[in-house]
């Protein structure tokens, strides 16, 4: 049974799913003793409450969990056993946007021994603070958290960023003087940071995986640029590139016409064993068997087009084969020496470099004023 605020709540419809599925509606800015009886109620017969943690609203301010507190001294005072009643943390990593993750984990945290806090039961307050602190301690040690050493190359790769931008920003400016060493990150940012990393390492696992994108386009950047200065005179061409270009979509359908007609001589050269080292790295033996391979093919196909089609097709269907299955290796050969390279060189210029750049940007300045908004600072 899952507390569940009622400002929360819509119109009677929600409400009424809401009561239906069993949740406990309570009201904390008014009277929430109904909700505290509910809860002790369920506890008794055997069920199981969950309470959601708090983030704190101000500098400073206290109560991680005081519902949850307050419920779990309660109910144990009233508890009808003998045995303490069990207060566990519950952790979920919850995927978000921009992550591609789609799994969603659960880790129930051994129980906590908070109820023999060494304070006296008149001093009911001082109990529940004593219990909320010792549920915030518990749960700060997150299990999905990064660890201190993935956390520090984070901030790292998130400085090196914002510098990037910045130098980019600052190097259209004439005369600028300014260093972009003399920067890096605010406490605001590095203290966003931790909160996420405890609280919502979900969000914090998402930002990484943008960080990472950004770093691995990068990467793929400087080596498409290497391969640009470093390729053949064809690359710096301009019509040489545009040849390739034309070549690779205009002979696509001969080529497919040469692996179609060579598919029963690709089987047999696989059951042969011919293509152990792959297709161009074989020995001249090897090369000497596929080519016997598919000349027998080619003339087992040739005789059968003779005998079931007219002439004239089968004249015209026998040169075809040696041709367009000799044009399919020039064809193979172009797809990975020209037409890769030309894919890399386009797709990693410096204008998604900026894109990728500025949305992991805007992703923390959502962040950023998010937690500002709600810790009640500016930053």
């Amino acid at each position: 049974h899952c507390l569940l605020e009622r400002e929360r709540l819509g119109g009677w419809l929600s409400w009424w799913c809401a009561r239906r599925l069993g949740f406990i509606i309570c009201d904390f800015q008014e009277d929430w003793t109904p909700a505290l009886e509910a809860c002790c109620s369920v506890l008794n017969r055997g069920g199981m409450v969950l309470a959601f943690a708090r983030q704190p609203e101000a500098e400073g301010e206290s109560g991680f969990a005081p519902e949850a507190a307050e419920i779990a001294l309660e109910a144990d005072a009233h508890m009808l056993g003998d045995a303490p009643l069990p207060v566990q943390p519950l952790h979920i990593f919850l995927p978000v946007p921009p992550s591609r993750l789609e799994e969603l984990l659960i880790h129930l945290d051994a129980p906590l021994s908070i109820l023999d806090s060494g304070i006296k039961e008149n001093e009911r307050d001082a109990r529940i603070r004593a219990v909320d602190r010792e549920l915030e301690r518990a749960c700060s040690h997150n299990p999905f958290r990064l660890q201190p050493a993935d956390f520090e190359d984070f901030i790292k790769g998130l400085e090196r960023v914002m510098r990037e931008d910045f130098e980019e920003t600052w190097s259209r400016r004439a005369n600028w003087k300014q260093k972009v060493e003399d920067f890096e990150l605010s406490p605001f940012l590095v203290r966003l940071a931790n909160q996420l990393n405890s609280g919502h390492p979900g969000r914090l696992v998402a930002l990484k995986e943008a960080l990472y994108a950004y770093h691995e386009a990068k990467r793929r950047a400087a080596l498409a640029s290497f391969r640009m200065e470093t390729a053949d005179a064809w690359l710096k061409v301009g019509w040489r590139r545009m040849s390739a270009w034309v070549e690779t979509v205009a002979g696509f359908p001969i080529a497919g016409y040469g692996l179609l007609n060579l598919l029963i001589a690709w089987w047999l050269m696989r059951l042969l064993g011919l293509y152990r080292k792959g297709l161009w790295a074989a020995a001249p033996g090897e090369w000497v068997g596929r080519i016997l391979v598919a000349c027998g093919c080619y003339a087992g196909q040739i005789a059968l087009a003779a005998h079931f089609l007219p002439r004239v097709q089968a004249g015209y269907y026998a040169p075809s084969l040696p041709i367009s299955g000799a044009y399919l290796l020039r064809y193979l050969w172009l797809v990975e020496h020209r037409t890769k390279v030309l894919l890399e060189t386009q797709s990693q210029g410096p204008g998604r470099l900026k894109r990728m750049r500025q949305v992991l940007i805007e992703e923390l300045k959502q962040d950023q004023d998010r937690y500002a908004a709600l810790w009640r600072i500016a930053h």
